[in-house]
């Protein structure tokens, strides 16, 4: 594949000039196409900007893997991460705090993979399948298979080899796919417990040796560089039908499968406008309209995960929650006000009382992140390097009718509440709240969290 690095990482480069307000777009797309804004005059960065927002998800996909690959991940290998996720876990923003993790590169292309799974007894795991365009489009676990030992297939789109008898076949869009597998991790002496679960995952091809092709170099200059990671990107992963009709529209500036080679003035317009072009996407992003909110709570679009056409709220996600599942696997909310509407402040303390019962059938969990200049949000370390409140944080104080009061603030509270205590960081930050296996009032809308409550 070609490498979506030039002599600075092109991910990063991108990063560094997303405005802050980029956090809050995941949970502020429509799920319509971007519309509210007019077209730019000029035919070429309309389509520019077209192209961008449709093939971005596949350079994001394209700049991890190749960042996994340069790590030492092989292809077709599952390699487990044996400590939760923490500060120093950017590759990716918001990791959850609650799951090991564990890891394969699938290339489909000259054969499917067998994926066996371990008896976990009732603890949550998921495997998620994600296609070469952030779609999760199967996932294996708790929620959708069962936590009982078994073994399935993942084959490519063009295989037609007869699979092994009695393995359930998974199909998958595109020949590279991301598996993730999340395992809970049920308290702080649970790690030996979780290792042996880990180690119960197998990723085993059965066909030849799957080998990238000789990485292309490209130019160092940022469009032009962006264009030939996609395209490549998409010829090794050809796209569905549905988007034949964006295809045939940003063919005209060099990008997608078939799509002819980039002119003199085309890659000029690339490399001069380039920055533009981004800008441009962002600000439509942000205009493109509001999800559900309620109490100051935003809740994830529900498409989300499976984003069919939807490349606008397709593109944001793959900025500001790259791999992010689907709500009915993991329902999702984030915060910023108070109850009066004020933006969260860390000068100041806040209280958010959770109900006895929460409406999962997995698990739930509340964490902070910050919110830094580029706009992604990311764990941050604290004094006593708690990172999120969840149903299996020890000593937790309850109300007298079962109810939790988290008491979000820079300092300790006093004493009798200290085990309630969610630290916050001494600048911008945000709360998220996960609750895995939702039950249906969380995913209808039904029920509503309450306000958080500044108490100083």
């Amino acid at each position: 594949m070609i490498h979506p690095t030039t002599k600075t990482a092109r991910g990063e480069q991108i990063a560094r000039r997303l405005p802050a307000a980029l956090a809050a777009a995941l949970f502020a797309v429509a799920s319509a196409p971007l519309t509210h804004a007019a077209d730019p005059p000029d035919p070429t960065f309309a389509a520019m900007l077209l192209a961008y927002q449709y093939a971005l998800p596949v350079y994001e996909v394209a700049r991890v893997r190749y960042a996994l690959e340069a790590r030492g991940l092989p292809l077709n290998r599952l390699v487990h991460k044996r400590t939760l996720s923490g500060p120093n876990d950017r590759l990716v923003t918001g990791p959850n705090t609650d799951t090991l993790y564990s890891i394969a590169l699938l290339d489909l292309s000259h054969g499917p993979v067998r994926v066996d799974v371990p008896d976990t007894h009732d603890r949550y795991y998921s495997i998620s399948l994600i296609d070469a365009y952030t779609n999760d489009f199967a996932y294996i676990g708790r929620r959708t298979t069962g936590t009982k030992a078994g073994s399935y297939l993942i084959e490519g789109p063009k295989d037609s080899a007869a699979p092994p008898a009695g393995l359930p076949v998974i199909g998958a869009p595109t020949p590279q796919v991301l598996l993730l597998v999340r395992v809970l991790l049920m308290g702080p002496d649970d790690l030996d417990a979780a290792h042996k679960l880990q180690d119960g995952f197998h990723v085993t091809p059965l066909g030849p040796p799957a080998s990238e092709p000789k990485p292309a170099t490209p130019t160092p200059d940022d469009g032009e560089a962006f264009v030939a990671v996609v395209d490549q990107a998409m010829a090794e992963n050809p796209p569905p039908k549905a988007d034949a009709p964006m295809l045939a529209r940003i063919a005209a500036v060099g990008v997608g499968p078939g799509a002819p080679p980039l002119t003199p003035a085309l890659r000029q317009a690339w490399n001069s406008e380039f920055k533009q072009v981004e800008h441009a996407f962002l600000t439509r992003a942000k205009a493109a309209g509001a999800a559900r909110t309620v109490n100051g709570w935003t809740s994830k679009p529900m498409a989300v995960g499976d984003f069919g056409t939807n490349y606008a709220l397709r593109a944001v996600v793959a900025l500001s929650g790259l791999f992010a599942g689907t709500p009915q696997e993991n329902m999702s909310f984030v915060v910023r006000t108070d109850a009066d509407g004020a933006p969260l402040d860390p000068h100041h303390r806040y209280r958010l009382r959770l109900p006895a019962q929460m409406p999962v059938d997995g698990f739930w969990s509340l964490s902070v992140r910050d919110l830094e200049p580029d706009g992604r949000a990311y764990i941050v370390d604290n004094p006593i390097h708690r990172y999120e409140i969840g149903d299996r944080t020890p000593g937790l104080r309850r109300n007298a009718d079962g109810s939790l009061d988290i008491w979000i603030q820079h300092d300790p509270p006093p004493d009798d509440w200290k085990s309630n205590w969610l630290p916050i960081p001494d600048g911008p930050f945000h709360i998220a709240m996960r609750d895995y296996q939702p039950r249906p009032e969380l995913l209808d809308g039904r029920f509503h969290f309450a306000a958080v409550q500044r108490v100083d």
